[in-house]
Parts: structure tokens; C-alpha cells; sequence
């Protein structure tokens, strides 16, 4: 495809005799005047021209010297000269080579063929500031083009300034490396494709891999029509060593083939799609990709490894996909299935790019699939902090339990699992249950009896709803502890606690939200058990300064932890090595606020203001900066709370306007009781108020 040879290798296969010399002049696989000089290039020159007999390989040779030269990135000073005073290339573009040198110039692989013979054609194109018309052909190359040929040209580039800024005074020129003939050699519009994405990348300025090739039809709206001789071009371009290959769509399922180097496209977009995103790095997944586009198996199969700004891309394309799968109930109980699984394994950009693009209709006559989307889109609201979003997917969750609960309760208590979460989110805490929650709980209890006489003692489902259940009272306060006590072993022992493995980190977990209702009961000695235990240590003050791997919600609870305890000289000693693991690895997710939250109030309690204000800073910066919605923002509360007090009233002053604005538009999105005393108040007032009572408006983990 290219090489670091100069013209002394040319000179060579000229000399020689090689027959190889015509092959690496029209594949341009050389810089002519790479490291050598004037005098040396003048020799090599008149050599190969002394070689020559036939006219028509001479101008062939001068019109690649002057296809390099527009095509380098840079050039000598003296090349221009040269080619003036010693070829006729000057002459074959028709225009000055002084403004023709100001473009800018790429190269484009065409694929042809006919029945005796396909190959690859190397064009020149140019994007050159002159006055915009139809894409300059020379005359001596428009000779060589049938009409198809040339109006594939025009289409190209009709499509090409459609889909983008068209530069009213620049003009596109194009011409082959190509011995000169009277004889019509190019035919047919399969160059319409490859020549439309040379266009578009210089119309933008993008340069695109030497690794791919494209054939294909355009008409006027962009859509890629199919080609003849397919079988015969793809043996060419594996040949020239072109690893990837673009053709038609509608080619593609007449072909029988297993190149993994093929991608079929629809149109224009999507070929340009293709090109955009080509890299060998992650050649084999955009050949997936390409095939998702098409096939909803594929889609499905391979969605859960594409990019998200992949699929934002190609929104038509997957549009419609998804239609076809949401109107399949097989297809569509296999891609609810991997969404699911996706939102688990926080999947988001993924799952957000696709939920976007997605049916609103659900299939009716499929309700598990159907709760089991609604359920994933939950959760994704929920991880999002889309709170409208979440009502919105609980409300259409709603519609479908009573059908759900006849048919696998296993599901339904996934969606109440996610409801309760979403309630949270929006700050609505309640110790009473829904019914149709309280009857499900009941009746898996009773399962879970009897399972345990036939010796199983671990059921994940009901396990995970006693986990929620938890957060659920601790959110409620303190005075549900002992409720909260009794349902937090009842989800240990349903996860298997000290049984499994498999499950460990499921009941490890209740630990965590074990300790932070212990922290708002003020049981500072059972949150110390609850910490060794979820962390594996023993001495909480000489182990965690060795732990290189505590998560950031390991991490938040320890801070919590100590802010409660730092007036204890042991829990003193934690409090540098974890204002240093915090600065060095905090990300801009929660709980990351809350982490900076509390390591502020610890440092507070320990009298250094200046290093608390740098702290609530921090959390307040995270809370308002990070864009995870209103439940996070409405945390801004608490840092600003203490900042009032320990920084300059006038600097203090200086951002109120702003965070008020911000803090009263995300109230407007929680629960309007928990939130009265904001809408009741002036803003001072309502910081006020946050200071006197900040544990019962963020109570539990959101303290």
C-alpha cells in the first residue's frame, strides 16, 4: 500500500527492466523526492526517462510524479519548479499548479471491473479554493469515463454537499493514475461510493485508513445501491492487501462468504459511519457492528460490546431495528434479557443510547419481557438520577404487575426492588409497603420455608428484597433500627451468608447498609463491627491504611464513620490517610460528594477550617457539577450549610444567586413534603434549617 522507497527505486525497476516499475508508479507507492536532493532527483529523472520508449508510460510516469506532489503532506521547495520545467503534468489538470498545490489533496482506491478483469484504480481528488461548480474532471480523463461513470461523479458529490457545509467557493477535482487513452476505460456507477467518502473527507477534513476499500451505487437520497462483479472485486482488493471492504448492503446477503473483512452498508451516512470510526484497534467489532445494522439477532447478540456513540451515530439504523425486534416477541424477549443484563453491569452510555432510540408501544401480549424492560429502563433511570424518567417507568411497570404476579413473582419483586429505589431517589420515605408488595413478601417467605426443609438456604431474589427493605427503614429513621436489625440478618441468611462464595459480595453488602442505619441510631460500636466485618480486617485503625482497594462506598462509610468518632484519638489517626486516598482517587460519581461531605465535617470537629472549607468545597463542586439530577444536586444543601459559616460572608454571598436557582429548580422534582421546609424558607433560612436538622432530611446512606 505504500513504502519508504524514493525515486532511485523507481530508477531501478526502470533500469532493470523489472516489470514492476507501471504497478508502483499507479500505486503511488513511493514519496519520489523523500531524502535524496535536487541533483540526485535530476539524475534518477532523466534515467527513467531514458528507459522509456513508450509515450504513454512517460506521461503516465510524470502525471504519479504530479499526483505525489499534490497528494504529500510536504514537499521541497524545489519540486514545484522541477515539475514545471521538466513534465507536462502542469498542463493536465487544466488549472495553475500554484493554486492546484493551496488544496487540499487525498487519494481514493476504486475498485472496477468488467468480466474479463477487476482491479483497484487509484483517483486523485481535490478540494481547492475556486469557485464552486461540478467536480473538475481534465478533459483527457473525462475521455476515458462512460456516461454512468461520470454522473456516479456528480451523485457523489450532490450526496457529499448535502450532508454537510458546502463551501460555496471551493471545488472538488478528480482524475485517475492512469495511462492516457482515447479508449473508454472506466464504467459503470459502483465509483459513486468510494469516490462520495474521498469527497466528504475533505469537505471535512477527516483522513480516513489506507486499510479500507468501498464499492457501491448511489442514487440522489444517499441509499447504496448494489454492484456486478462483486466475488471478482473482492479477490482484487484482498490482493492489493485492503483488509477492510464496504459494498452494499443488498450485495451482501447475495454473496456466500465468511470475510470477516466485509461490511455491508445501506447509505451514504452509514458507509461514512464506518470509515469514521474504522481503526485496527477495533477492526473486528466494527465488522460486528456493520452486521448488527441489519440483522437483530446480531444487534442483540453484540449490543452489549458497541460504544454508545456508535449506536448515537447510526440512531435511523437502529431505529428501525429496534422496531422490527420490539415487534418480534422472540427477538424482543432476548433483547430485554441482555438490557437487563447490561443496566446490572452498568452498561449506561450503552443502555442510554439505545433506551433513546427505542419504541414507546410495549408488545401486549408479552407482559414478563414487557415488566422486564420497564424494570431495566428503571434501573437506568435510577443509576442516571432521571427521576422523572423513573416515574415514568414505574408507572408503566404498575400497569403490567397484576399480569406479572400470575406469571413469575420473580419478576415482579425485581420491579419493586427498583420502585423502592426510585422512591428514594426522590426523597419519599415510607415505612408502609404496597400491598400488592406485602402479599408477595408473604408468599415468598412461606416459599422460602419450605425450601429451607429440603436443605436450601439461600434465595437471591427474596434476599435482595429484604435488602431494599432495609434501606428502606434506615431511611425512615432511627426508630425503626430494631426492624431494621431483624430484616438485615433475614437478607444475610437468604444470600447465603458465610454459605457461599458466589453470593458473598450480595450479603458482605448488608453490612454496608447495616452501618449507616447503626450511624444514625448512634450505635458507633455495632457501625465498628459492621465495618471489619464488610472489610475483612480486624483492627479498623492499623488495617485500613494497608487496604489499597476499598470502594468508594467502603470509602464513604468509613468517612461517615469518623466524622461520628473523630474526637477518638484511634479514629484520629485515619482521618490524613483518608483525606489523601480520597483527593487521589475520587471520580465524579456518587457517593464522591457525600465522601468529601463527611471527611469535611471530620475535619471540622477536629478544628481546622480552612481545610473543612476545602473539603465542603469539593463536595459542593461534585454535587452541582456532575449532572446526576436533582437527587444529587439537593446534597448541595449540606456543604453549603457549613460553608455559611466558616467562609467570607461577601465571598459566600457572591455564588447564593446562583446555587439557590439551581437548588430550588431540582426541589421541584422531589417529594414536596420532605422538601417544605426549602420551599417554605428563604434560602439562609433553609441553610439554617439544614445545619439544625441535617439528619432527618439526609438520613441513612444519603448522609
Amino acid at each position: 500500500m505504500s513504502s519508504a522507497f524514493n525515486i532511485q527505486g523507481l530508477a531501478f525497476a526502470a533500469e532493470n527492466n523489472t516489470g514492476h516499475f507501471q504497478a508502483m508508479v499507479t500505486d503511488l507507492a513511493c514519496v519520489p523526492w523523500c531524502d535524496i536532493g535536487r541533483d540526485d532527483f535530476c539524475t534518477c529523472f532523466e534515467n527513467i526517462i531514458s528507459h522509456m520508449n513508450d509515450p504513454a508510460l512517460k506521461q503516465l510516469f510524470e502525471l504519479s510524479l504530479g499526483a505525489n506532489f499534490l497528494i504529500a503532506s510536504s514537499r521541497p521547495a524545489w519540486i514545484r519548479d522541477f515539475l514545471t520545467e521538466n513534465t507536462e503534468f502542469v498542463s493536465m489538470p487544466a488549472h495553475d499548479i500554484a493554486v492546484l498545490e493551496q488544496g487540499r489533496w487525498i487519494k481514493i482506491p476504486v475498485l472496477l471491473a468488467n468480466d474479463r478483469h477487476a482491479g483497484v484504480i487509484w483517483f486523485i481528488a481535490g478540494l481547492v479554493s475556486l469557485k464552486a461548480e461540478a467536480v473538475h474532471i481534465p478533459e483527457w480523463a473525462a475521455q476515458m469515463m462512460d456516461a454512468r461513470f461520470i454522473d456516479a461523479i456528480d451523485t457523489a458529490e450532490q450526496v457529499v454537499r448535502r450532508s454537510g457545509p458546502d463551501p460555496l467557493t471551493h471545488r472538488f477535482f478528480l482524475f485517475p493514475v492512469s495511462q492516457v487513452s482515447t479508449e473508454i476505460r472506466f464504467t459503470g456507477g459502483s465509483a459513486a461510493l468510494p469516490i462520495a467518502l474521498g469527497l466528504k473527507s475533505l469537505l471535512q477534513g477527516t483522513p480516513l485508513s489506507k486499510r479500507f476499500i468501498a464499492t457501491g451505487c448511489l442514487d440522489n437520497s444517499g441509499n447504496v445501491r448494489p454492484v456486478a462483479y462483486l466475488d471478482a472485486k473482492l479477490k482484487a482488493s484482498r490482493d492489493r492487501g485492503f483488509t477492510c471492504v464496504i459494498l452494499p448492503a443488498e450485495n451482501h446477503y447475495r454473496i456466500n462468504h465468511s470475510n470477516k473483512g466485509i461490511i455491508p452498508v445501506s447509505s451514504m451516512d452509514q458507509a461514512w459511519t464506518m470509515v469514521s470510526l474504522y481503526s485496527e484497534k477495533q477492526e473486528n467489532l466494527l465488522f460486528f457492528f456493520s452486521r448488527a445494522l441489519h440483522e437483530p439477532a446480531s444487534f442483540i447478540d453484540k449490543m452489549d460490546s458497541l460504544p454508545g456513540r456508535w449506536i448515537e451515530k447510526e440512531q435511523v439504523a437502529i431505529k428501525d431495528l429496534l422496531h422490527r425486534i420490539f415487534n418480534d416477541p422472540g427477538l424482543f424477549d432476548r433483547f430485554t434479557r441482555k438490557f437487563y443484563d447490561m443496566v446490572a453491569n452498568y452498561a449506561l452510555d450503552r443502555c442510554r443510547a439505545i433506551a433513546a432510540l427505542a419504541p414507546e408501544t410495549l408488545p401486549e401480549t408479552w407482559p414478563m419481557a414487557s415488566i422486564r424492560w420497564c424494570t431495566a429502563n428503571l434501573g437506568l433511570a435510577n443509576h442516571l438520577g432521571r427521576v422523572a424518567s423513573a416515574k415514568k417507568w414505574e408507572n408503566r411497570g404498575q400497569r403490567l404487575l397484576k399480569q406479572v404476579m400470575q406469571l413469575d413473582l420473580n419478576l415482579a419483586a425485581d420491579f419493586f426492588n427498583h420502585a423502592l429505589v426510585a422512591a428514594h431517589n426522590r426523597y419519599e420515605f415510607s415505612p408502609d409497603l404496597p400491598d400488592g408488595l406485602t402479599r408477595l413478601l408473604g408468599f415468598m417467605e412461606k416459599r422460602h420455608d419450605m425450601q429451607q426443609q429440603f436443605g436450601c438456604v439461600a434465595d437471591p431474589c427474596l434476599g435482595r428484597i429484604y435488602g431494599t427493605l432495609v434501606q428502606n427503614l434506615a431511611f425512615c429513621g432511627p426508630r425503626y433500627i430494631e426492624q431494621t436489625e431483624s430484616l438485615s440478618r433475614k437478607a444475610r441468611q437468604a444470600l447465603g451468608e458465610n454459605c457461599s462464595e458466589e453470593l458473598k459480595p450480595e450479603w458482605l453488602r448488608q453490612y454496608h447498609y447495616l452501618g449507616f442505619a447503626r450511624l444514625d441510631a448512634g450505635d458507633v460500636e455495632g457501625t465498628r463491627i459492621c465495618l471489619t466485618t464488610c472489610l475483612g480486617i480486624r483492627d479498623l485503625n492499623m488495617d485500613v491504611c494497608r487496604r489499597q482497594d476499598l470502594t468508594a462506598w467502603q470509602l464513604f462509610l468509613l468517612c461517615r464513620y469518623l466524622a461520628e468518632t473523630v474526637s477518638d484519638y484511634s479514629s484520629a489517626l485515619l482521618f490524613n490517610p483518608l483525606v489523601q486516598t480520597a483527593l487521589k482517587n475520587f471520580t465524579r460519581h456518587h457517593p464522591w460528594q457525600l465522601i468529601f461531605f463527611n471527611l469535611g465535617r471530620a475535619s471540622l470537629l477536629r478544628g481546622d477550617r480552612e481545610q473543612t472549607a476545602r473539603l465542603m468545597q469539593k463536595s459542593l463542586d461534585l454535587c452541582l457539577e456532575t449532572g446526576e439530577g436533582p437527587t444529587i444536586e439537593i446534597m448541595a444543601l449540606k456543604p453549603l450549610a457549613f460553608l455559611e459559616k466558616i467562609v467570607p460572608a461577601e465571598q459566600f454571598d457572591a455564588g447564593c444567586y446562583g446555587w439557590e436557582k439551581q437548588l430550588r429548580q431540582a426541589a421541584v422534582h422531589l417529594d414536596t413534603h420532605h422538601f417544605s421546609f426549602f420551599h417554605q424558607r428563604t434560602f439562609k433560612e433553609a441553610l439554617d434549617h439544614v445545619r439544625n436538622y441535617h439528619k432527618a432530611i439526609f438520613p441513612f446512606s444519603y448522609g
